[in-house]
């Protein structure tokens, strides 16, 4: 007998996207609970989960929890449509280039979240529950969802500066491994799943979506994850846009960009990450 498998999540949430997406990929049937944000956290809690994270499954009372152990679980549960490659390196660069995203994902947070600060507007059109009367609740609480948010992801105007800065490099990086083929080859993988959804939620930025068209990035982006609910306007500071002006016609390979030749062995070393933004959050 299949398991009843549920997945706690929220719209506007990138892993919850990639927890879905992988859920799909898979086959696997499974029912979705939409939870508001900002108020999901006393819900995860509730819900006998250990942290208040999203995305969570439910397994026959299994409870897993975050879309990097989400993805090992899915493999465990359904064989077909592996989400890891079976040869050991091969496994090691996708788990590498998997947490990778995750780190890729807090940059994209805080960059929604200081739009949100300067728009909140924006807030509710990534955060868009589908019931009517969830979304009134979320727009009657969402000035303090904000702040309470941006608080615990730190995206202070510093940090989304430095992030928007970062983009570039951030996306040179997913393009050079689109031409290594560790990433939107024929076979998806979870780095796959883990990334794409982020590349689609900059493309809801007027801002930033300049940054990310036309490039091997943006065909990833809409192969995996075409839909992203949500749109934001041109809020972020001009200042923080200047520096990435030159890089949003084209992929650059600027230095620490690992290109296709050497792929694998620059991220064979599970130990150590490609590279880190500060205060990692998990999803």
């Amino acid at each position: 007998m299949a398991p009843k498998i549920k997945l706690y999540m929220f719209t506007g949430s990138a892993p919850s996207m990639s927890a879905q997406l992988m859920l799909e990929h898979k086959g696997v049937e499974h029912k979705r609970k939409h939870l508001l944000v900002g108020p999901h956290a006393f819900g995860m809690l509730g819900r006998g989960y250990q942290t208040m994270t999203v995305p969570a499954l439910k397994i026959d009372g299994r409870r897993v929890q975050g879309s990097r152990d989400i993805s090992r679980t899915l493999d465990e549960l359904v064989a077909q449509r592996p989400l890891f490659p079976a040869d050991p390196q091969r496994r090691a660069a996708v788990e590498q280039a998997e947490r990778w995203g995750e780190d890729f994902q807090d940059v994209v947070r805080r960059c929604a979240l200081c739009a949100a600060q300067r728009d909140p507007s924006a807030f509710s059109s990534l955060y868009r529950h589908p019931n009517p009367f969830m979304r009134l609740a979320g727009r009657m609480s969402r000035g303090l969802t904000i702040r309470l948010a941006s608080a615990a992801h730190k995206a202070t105007d510093r940090h989304g500066e430095e992030g928007v800065a970062m983009l570039p490099d951030r996306l040179d990086q997913i393009d050079a491994w689109i031409e290594a083929g560790l990433l939107n080859a024929p076979e998806l993988n979870a780095a796959d799943f883990q990334i794409a959804p982020n590349i689609t939620l900059l493309l809801c930025f007027a801002d930033l979506a300049p940054l990310v068209r036309g490039r091997p990035a943006a065909r990833l982006a809409a192969r995996v994850a075409p839909d992203f609910p949500g749109e934001v306007g041109p809020v972020l500071p001009a200042a923080w846009l200047a520096p990435t002006g030159s890089s949003a016609s084209g992929p650059t390979t600027p230095s620490g960009v690992t290109g296709s030749g050497d792929v694998l062995r620059a991220i064979g070393d599970d130990n150590e990450p490609i590279s880190s933004v500060p205060d990692q959050a998990h999803g």
